[in-house]
C-alpha cells in the first residue's frame, strides 16, 4: 500500500468517526508533520509513512516531531491501518475534562 492510500484511508476513517482531518504544510519549515485531526478541542499531528517499512523519518522529521513533542504538542508517526484506527480511537475516547473555573 503506498503513503497515499494510507492517507485515503485516515481521510475516510476520520470522516466516519466525525473527526476533523486535514493533510497540512507548515510554510517555511521541512520535516514536519503532514496531517492534522482534531475532536472535541484536542489536535494531534500525524506523520504518515508508508506501510511497508520502507517510509522512515528523516532526521530532520525526527527533530522537528521532537521540538513539537517538547513543546506540548501532540504529534505521532503512523505507518499502517492499524495505527490510524487506533489514533482515532484514542481521539475519541473521552478522557476525564475537568475545566478549572478561578
Amino acid at each position: 500500500m503506498s503513503e497515499g492510500l494510507l492517507q485515503a484511508y485516515f481521510k475516510r476513517k476520520a470522516k466516519q468517526e466525525r473527526v476533523y482531518w486535514r493533510k497540512i504544510k507548515f510554510e517555511g519549515q521541512r520535516g514536519c508533520p503532514d496531517c492534522l485531526i482534531a475532536f472535541e478541542g484536542r489536535i494531534v499531528l500525524v506523520e504518515l509513512k508508508r506501510p511497508d517499512k520502507r517510509g522512515r523519518l528523516s532526521e530532520l522529521q525526527k527533530k522537528q516531531i521532537k521540538r513539537l513533542t517538547d513543546a506540548g504538542i501532540e504529534a505521532h508517526v503512523i505507518d499502517s491501518k492499524d495505527g490510524i484506527d487506533a489514533i482515532i480511537k484514542d481521539i475519541t475516547t473521552p478522557r476525564n475534562r475537568q475545566i478549572k473555573h478561578s
